[in-house]
């Protein structure tokens, strides 16, 4: 990050400081993300004497290029989840991503009217692939409300601590999914099955409290002047 990116991010921050929670239940969260299943999934705990910190015996190694990865895309907004979709294609270019909003996104637009009352605003980060003229004009073709999005700044999209809830009730729910038979494919394959079974388990509660705290998290990079925060 630099000194122009939190500057961006500060006035951000200092736009959207006054928001009310009524505000902040209208946003529908967006991001795709990768999920990776390796062979061996657990944790290893070391034990060792600062001495010992590159010792072979306390190293644990890994095969360089064994995750299988699949990218999903979600969104969801105040204590509901939105739209969940495994994308099993090669890389997510603008073609990709303008067929999955045109596909996906009216009817969660038209869930977050009903649910609120209110427009809904849709965040999406600053990907190319987010910013190409073909996704802008769809968003003008629909009436879509583009939240303004600072650089570098996963820590104030609630949707990222969902992914990693995503990812933990995977494991618990589906432990030996990297023994999966039949190569990477069919690995990949069983996640896109099993994925939308986890998402449908995301607790609202667990949502509840990631929109709520967007107040806080604004004030984190107005206190922070912009830089890093816990979040």
């Amino acid at each position: 990050m630099t000194e122009d990116h939190a500057a961006e991010r500060l006035r951000w921050a200092l736009r959207y400081a006054d928001w009310t929670e009524e505000d902040w239940k209208r946003v529908i969260w967006s991001d795709e993300c990768s999920v990776e299943k390796s062979k061996d999934s657990r944790t290893v705990w070391v034990f060792r004497t600062a001495y010992e910190k590159w010792d072979k015996e306390c190293i644990q190694t890994y095969k360089k290029g064994g995750e299988v990865k699949l990218m999903v895309w979600g969104c969801f907004w105040g204590p509901y989840r939105g739209t969940f979709v495994p994308l099993i294609v090669k890389s997510v270019d603008r073609f990709v991503y303008h067929d999955l909003l045109e596909n996906l996104l009216p009817p969660v637009l038209q869930r977050v009217r009903e649910t609120t009352g209110a427009e809904p605003i849709f965040m999406e980060d600053n990907s190319r692939v987010h910013k190409n003229g073909v996704v802008k004009e769809w968003h003008d073709a629909h009436g879509v409300e583009v939240m303004e999005w600072p650089p570098y700044s996963p820590d104030m999209n609630p949707i990222e601590h969902l992914w990693r809830r995503l990812k933990e009730k995977m494991q618990k729910m589906y432990p030996s999914i990297g023994d999966t038979k039949g190569g990477p494919e069919r690995v990949r394959k069983r996640l896109a099955e099993v994925l939308p079974l986890v998402w449908d388990t995301l607790e609202s509660e667990y949502l509840e409290d990631l929109w709520r705290s967007m107040p806080s998290r604004v004030c984190a990079v107005i206190a922070a002047n912009g830089w890093y925060t816990k979040y």
